[in-house]
């Protein structure tokens, strides 16, 4: 890692807001929670111009963490 890369990664917040420092834009999504087992849910997108396949994630609850425990 180069230092000027290192010098901004030291400087990065260790909890950065998604829009403002990431850049990220918040879509609200609607959630579905399937019947058959009280553990699993669908997330989908509030615009339907965003149900493509490259946007769904299928994950196992073993994949899944709480970011702080990632820390």
């Amino acid at each position: 890692m180069s230092s000027s890369l290192r010098e901004r990664w030291d400087r990065a917040s260790t909890d950065p807001d998604p829009q403002t420092d990431l850049g990220y834009e918040h879509d609200p999504l609607t959630v579905v929670r399937v019947e058959e087992d009280g553990e699993q849910y669908i997330f989908l997108p509030g615009e339907e111009d965003h149900l493509s396949d490259a946007e769904f994630l299928i994950a196992s609850p073993e994949s899944i963490c709480d970011l702080v425990d990632r820390r």
